[in-house]
């Protein structure tokens, strides 16, 4: 009798410390899910001209108009970025509220450029077009299969921007298109280019291109992250563990691409272990 209620004592206490594990652990996920966090990446490459070494690339991807421009204008304050982008995915589909974009967009338009693309969420967006014009209205700049030189005195490097293919699933013709735009948007001569993708998965498909540093998203780093695994979802639930899904990748042969893990807070993709966050991307003209 003595070892059964012995037996019964330890089978109570380990269901009782799991419960609180259990519990403590969804507590922590709620709390680390409910502000955003900045994560810093120092790029270094020898084609970026002098003029810009130290230059701050501050990153917001896939925001999908969450209750977080506060937490997001704090950090680009504190950090004090010289460029703002939007890589894609501003909006919730099927809505077309700008309204936490635009409240990162007016608080810094007069003191940083402001840049932005597409992701699939304003493309597939029956109001696509209205969301370009309020974008430029209060003052960022599309570069929707387009261009800018960034200068700094007499130095300069090529911003450019890939607008999101409309369809869910890409084909060789989607990406035909994908590296016919980007070259495109090329000087001739060398030129050090950043180039603004939203999605992380095209990475195999456009790496290839002339561009020297791609900036992307869409991947929501993976959703569900694990300790020494990463990500578990890709484009959709379907797609496990995918390759592109966070952080920095770098190709030597070819171009280099940090992958932002977004800043969403959507219920029906609960966010696990991967707090919402935004980028800064420091240039160093050296290599490291």
């Amino acid at each position: 009798m003595k070892i059964i209620k012995r037996c019964l004592l330890i089978i109570l206490i380990f269901v009782f410390g799991l419960v609180l594990s259990v519990t403590g652990l969804y507590y922590y996920n709620e709390y680390i899910n409910g502000r955003v966090v900045l994560t810093s990446y120092d790029y270094y490459n020898s084609e970026i001209p002098k003029s810009f070494d130290g230059y701050k690339i501050f990153m917001v991807s896939d925001l999908h108009n969450a209750p977080f421009s506060d937490d997001i204008i704090g950090l680009a304050e504190k950090t004090d970025p010289d460029i703002i982008v939007f890589c894609g995915d501003m909006v919730q589909l099927p809505d077309d509220d700008l309204t936490e974009n635009i409240n990162i967009i007016k608080k810094f338009k007069d003191d940083i450029p402001i840049y932005a693309v597409s992701g699939n969420h304003e493309m597939q967006n029956k109001s696509y077009w209205d969301i370009n014009e309020k974008l430029w209205d209060e003052g960022a700049v599309l570069l929707e299969d387009d261009s800018v030189a960034i200068k700094r005195g007499e130095d300069s490097f090529l911003l450019l921007g890939v607008a999101d293919p409309e369809a869910d699933t890409l084909e060789e013709k989607h990406y035909d298109k994908l590296r016919e735009e980007i070259n495109e948007e090329f000087p001739d001569g060398p030129c050090f280019s950043v180039l603004l993708s939203h999605r992380a998965d095209v990475y195999p498909e456009i790496k290839d291109t002339r561009a020297d540093l791609i900036l992307s998203g869409h991947l929501h780093g993976g959703v569900v992250r694990l300790p020494f695994v990463g990500g578990v979802f890709g484009r959709t639930r379907k797609v496990e563990f995918p390759q592109y899904d966070y952080g920095f990748f770098d190709d030597p042969d070819s171009a280099d691409m940090i992958v932002s893990g977004g800043c969403d807070k959507n219920p029906k993709k609960k966010r696990v272990f991967n707090p919402p966050e935004v980028v800064l991307i420091t240039l160093n003209c050296k290599e490291k």
